[in-house]
């Protein structure tokens, strides 16, 4: 892991986690591009972390109101968490194995873009979050584990779907991100058996930049949303995965 590798994932990840296009599908498609063949899961834990940090930054009024003020929200956090932890535990070997596979990742990219799109411009339900909501999110969620589908799109998108205004949709999904990404962390931290061998500087270097460019993106996000844009990125992953299914092997 070289400086400008660190420099390049924490750049991709800080926008990708954020904006509605999959980080993890930008990443596995970098990857592939710069021949990275090292052992991923350990610096892509510190590029998620960092734009972990970015969420506290943003929503930290937010996240100490669903465990005071507000439990409620609190409460539909902890239905939606369930609902992707089993998901997720039931199809782990499944969803691991797509990281392998480049095309899959286009695919997966495409169906994002049509998920967006579809998600601007139509609406299924009425304002205001329920526990069926949430936990349909919560289920969309653990589907955007597979690489190439965009979690913040995919439940965003959904929350809009469901009826949902777009600032709500958005401060929902990445408060949902939190136990998601903290439970994905030990859930690696205990798969690479707490080995934290080959660390160096360029790790860290990739936390700060996602977290940094992570900050501006999810601004930028919320900006979008008000403006009724979200469609533009379905655009943009439909051409991504087309390219990527012409062009990367």
């Amino acid at each position: 892991m070289g400086f400008l590798d660190a420099v390049i994932s924490g750049v991709v990840q800080g926008i990708a986690e954020f904006l509605p296009i999959s980080s993890s599908g930008h990443l596995v498609i970098l990857h592939k591009l710069t021949g990275f063949n090292e052992p991923e899961i350990l610096f892509d834990i510190f590029l998620h972390l960092g734009t972990l940090a970015a969420i506290f930054i943003i929503f930290g009024k937010e996240i100490i109101e669903s465990v005071t003020t507000k439990k409620r929200i609190g409460l539909l956090i902890l239905v939606s968490t369930l609902v992707t932890f089993g998901f997720v535990w039931f199809f782990i070997k499944n969803i691991e194995a797509a990281f392998s596979d480049v095309r899959i990742v286009g695919i997966m990219v495409i169906v994002t873009g049509l998920w967006l799109i579809a998600g601007n411009f139509i609406r299924l339900g009425t304002e205001g979050m329920t526990v069926f909501k949430a936990g349909l999110i919560g289920l969309v969620q653990g589907i955007a584990a597979l690489p190439g589908l965009s979690r913040s799109g995919a439940t965003i998108s959904t929350g809009l779907f469901l009826g949902l205004d777009g600032q709500a949709a958005a401060k929902f999904s990445f408060l949902l991100s939190i136990p998601a990404i903290l439970g994905a962390f030990l859930f690696k931290i205990k798969e690479i058996g707490f080995n934290f061998t080959g660390i160096n500087i360029n790790y860290f270097i990739g936390f700060f930049i996602s977290c940094i460019v992570g900050i501006f993106s999810l601004k930028l996000l919320l900006r979008i949303l008000y403006k009724n844009k979200f469609h533009w990125f379905g655009a943009y992953c439909i051409l991504l995965g087309i390219t990527v299914l012409l062009f990367v092997r």
